[in-house]
C-alpha cells in the first residue's frame, strides 16, 4: 500500500468516526428527550377545581332569608331579620353575629340553633326579650332605609341585604325576602311572611 492509499484510509477513518460519534450523541439526546418529562404547559392539572365547584364551595348555607323594616309594635308585631338555613345539617348559632347598618355587631345566643331546611327569627325591637319567639336584639331596622349583615364566629361576613337610600324601597306594611324562597334574589313582598315560606 502506497502512502496516499494510507493517508486517504486514515482520513476516512476519522470521518467515519466522527459521523458515528454524531450519531451516537444524536440517538442519545433523542433518547433522552422521550423520556425527560413534558413540558410544564403540556401538563393537564387534574388537581384544580373548575369554576363551578368554587363558586359552589363559596356559597353560605347560612342566609338572610327576609327583612321586615316596618314593625308597627315591638311586643306584637316587631321589625326582624328571617336566617335560613339552606344546607343538609343542623347548625349552631354559637358565635354568629347580626348587625344594621350602625356597624355594632350583636352575637345571637349560645343555645341557638338552625335545622337543615329550617329558619331563625330575630326580632329587631330593641327589647330583651318579649312574648315572641326568636333572638332579640338591641335595634330595630329603619324602614325608608337600612342593612342587615350576617357574620359567622370568625368575623366573616356571610349575607347582608340594603333596601332605601338608592337601593329598592320597601313598602309600609311590606317587606323584602328571597323569591324562590331561601334561593332566589330579593324581591318585595305584598306581606310578611314570619317564620313561613317567602310568598
Amino acid at each position: 500500500m502506497n502512502r496516499t492509499s494510507v493517508k486517504f484510509s486514515r482520513r476516512a477513518a476519522r470521518i467515519v468516526g466522527s459521523l458515528c460519534g454524531l450519531g451516537l450523541a444524536c440517538l442519545t439526546a433523542g433518547c433522552s428527550q422521550a423520556n425527560s418529562d413534558p413540558p410544564v404547559d403540556e401538563v393537564e392539572d387534574l388537581g384544580k377545581p373548575g369554576s363551578d365547584a368554587a363558586t359552589a364551595s363559596g356559597e353560605s348555607v347560612l342566609v338572610i332569608n327576609e327583612v321586615y323594616p316596618h314593625g308597627s309594635d315591638v311586643n306584637t308585631d316587631p321589625d326582624f331579620i328571617e336566617l335560613y338555613n339552606r344546607g343538609s345539617g343542623q347548625i349552631s348559632l354559637r358565635g354568629y353575629k347580626v348587625r344594621d347598618d350602625g356597624g355594632t355587631w350583636t352575637t345571637l345566643a349560645d343555645d341557638a340553633v338552625i335545622a337543615a331546611g329550617g329558619s331563625y327569627l330575630i326580632n329587631c325591637d330593641d327589647e330583651a326579650k318579649s312574648g315572641l319567639d326568636g333572638a332579640h336584639v338591641p335595634f330595630k331596622l329603619g324602614g325608608s332605609g337600612d342593612q342587615a349583615h350576617v357574620a359567622g364566629p370568625d368575623g366573616k361576613e356571610l349575607d347582608s341585604v340594603t333596601w332605601g337610600s338608592g337601593a329598592v324601597e320597601v313598602p309600609k306594611g311590606q317587606s323584602l325576602g328571597r323569591l324562590p324562597d331561601a334561593k332566589g334574589p330579593f324581591k318585595v313582598l305584598k306581606k310578611p311572611s314570619r317564620g313561613e315560606s317567602n310568598r
